[in-house]
């Protein structure tokens, strides 16, 4: 069976991700948090180019789904979890471990349900549940800002307490934005190239400003349109 050469391609993207993801939990263990925290921010980029290097080389396939998920789950499932415990969760005994573990038990069910989509073909604009590389990279920049800003050490309960709550977002049924399907218009790339410069002034903060947004959006849309539900339901009657 002859193979595609360029099929190549896109999976390299893939494994580059979850290289960086075993990196980063390497210099986790030795102590290199915040460095690991930018492996894991690396690792997206690479992790968002996989998919769009298949579509334009027109090698999208099975086994690159899966094997995509299988690198999601190192990079943004048990790389950030690690960081987690590392930075935050030893300090909290069982409860640290536990939040830690569910971190990553929480993303590989998100994962799983992303794939029964894919491979029913249901593509819609929204994702069901909290993506996990939005997840992680909330998790990791979490910890840079809370390195570098010693006021954040007050609220490390609160901390862990988030990402907890990061974890049961992955697995509920919030939608949230698939930017995948949105059509880019000028309006866009200008947004786009304002962000690209605020990025470039202070990184970390605008990256976990922008992430955190994100998942808000998507947590009060959910409760907005459930009350509205309620209300009308009331209301009906």
């Amino acid at each position: 069976m002859k193979i595609n050469p360029l099929f190549i391609i896109p999976n390299l993207f893939t494994a580059t991700s979850a290289f960086l993801g075993v990196l980063s939990i390497i210099y986790a263990s030795k102590g290199r948090i915040e460095f690991a925290c930018w492996l894991v921010i690396v690792s997206m980029i690479f992790d968002g180019l996989d998919g769009r290097v298949a579509r334009i080389t027109n090698t999208s396939s099975k086994f690159g789904v899966e094997f995509d998920s299988l690198c999601d789950v190192i990079a943004f499932g048990c790389a950030p979890a690690i960081l987690l415990y590392f930075s935050i969760g030893q300090y909290y005994d069982r409860f640290g471990a536990m939040v830690s573990c569910l971190f990553v038990v929480f993303g590989a069910i998100r994962l799983a349900r992303f794939n029964i989509a894919t491979n029913n073909n249901d593509i819609s604009k929204y994702f069901i549940g909290l993506p996990i590389p939005s997840a992680a990279i909330f998790v990791a920049t979490m910890i840079v800002l809370k390195i570098r800003y010693d006021v954040f050490k007050e609220y490390s309960t609160y901390l862990l307490i988030a990402a907890f709550l990061v974890g049961i977002l992955m697995v509920s049924n919030v939608r949230y934005p698939n930017f995948k399907q949105v059509k880019w218009k000028l309006s866009s790339f200008v947004l786009l190239v304002i962000i690209l410069a605020i990025l470039f002034v202070h990184p970390i903060e605008s990256i976990f400003s922008l992430i955190s947004i994100y998942i808000l959006f998507g947590l009060i849309r959910y409760i907005y349109l459930v009350a509205s539900r309620i209300i009308f339901k009331r209301v009906s009657n």
